[in-house]
């Protein structure tokens, strides 16, 4: 038995290099002629795929036909989670320019996340997906560093004819912001007011808008960042590691804040 193990540097290059005659083989045994015409590549891209995923431990031969090993599953599973990662930091790399470097991104978050970016002629199309997911959901809670009237109407069918129950963090310069101005003050009042909706507030600067949806057979969150009070783009995602961790930033805000008099707005 060789207790030496594969050094992880191979291991890499032969993934980036033969990945796709692994991920080939990982829906079946292939003998050589079947991977050439599955892969599409020539039979001595083949050969020397093959070699090299065998020496790394990653394919072994059965009966004439080839197989990932145990390892080559394994590896196949990490360098696939690594692409798919990669691909949403790239695609959220302007998303991510536009908040804090110290704001509470991981991998977590970026792991199978979706990114959307707002229409500069149509910026609150961007909220389109979390707006969409509404209908399922029983519960919203959120932190948000900007209020703006339309996002109170964007949830008042569901507020007060659905019967979502909500629960939002606000800054207090957000708030003091709203009593200054008479129509922003009488736009988010109402929604503020309702039975199931429940308002807080924070002295902390939020590095963005951040929202938990909970229903009886979905989970889903993400965040809506804002630069300049206009809606730059969201991440959102509905993988349980995910919807943790926003639930731990959610709450670790919720448990310094402070409980609004719903009579603020007008004193």
């Amino acid at each position: 038995m060789n207790s030496d193990g594969v050094d992880g540097k191979r291991v890499r290059d032969v993934l980036r290099k033969r990945g796709d005659v692994l991920a080939a083989l990982s829906a079946g045994r292939l003998d050589k002629r079947g991977l050439v015409d599955t892969v599409g590549v020539s039979r001595s891209t083949v050969d020397r795929a093959i070699a090299d995923l065998t020496e790394a431990g990653l394919v072994r031969q059965v009966g004439g036909r080839f197989e990932p090993t145990h390892a080559g599953q394994l590896a196949l599973e990490t360098h696939n989670g690594y692409r798919e990662v990669t691909d949403t930091l790239g695609a959220a790399e302007p998303l991510l320019a536009s908040i804090p470097d110290d704001a509470p991104i991981s991998t977590e978050i970026l792991d199978g996340g979706t990114v959307t970016y707002a229409d500069p002629s149509l910026p609150e199309a961007a909220l389109t997906e979390v707006l969409s997911r509404l209908p399922e959901a029983e519960t919203l809670r959120g932190f948000a560093p900007v209020v703006k009237t339309n996002y109170a109407s964007m949830l008042e069918d569901a507020v007060f004819d659905e019967g979502l129950s909500v629960e939002i963090i606000v800054t207090a310069a957000t708030l003091d912001s709203l009593k200054r101005s008479t129509a922003a003050r009488a736009g988010v009042a109402d929604f503020f007011a309702a039975d199931n909706v429940e308002v807080f507030v924070t002295d902390e600067e939020l590095p963005y808008a951040l929202w938990l949806l909970n229903g009886p057979s979905m989970e889903h969150a993400g965040i809506t960042v804002h630069e300049g009070g206009a809606v730059v783009g969201v991440l959102s995602n509905d993988r349980p590691e995910a919807v943790a961790n926003y639930h731990e930033q959610y709450e670790s805000i919720r448990e310094r804040a402070t409980t609004l008099d719903t009579d603020a707005l007008t004193g």
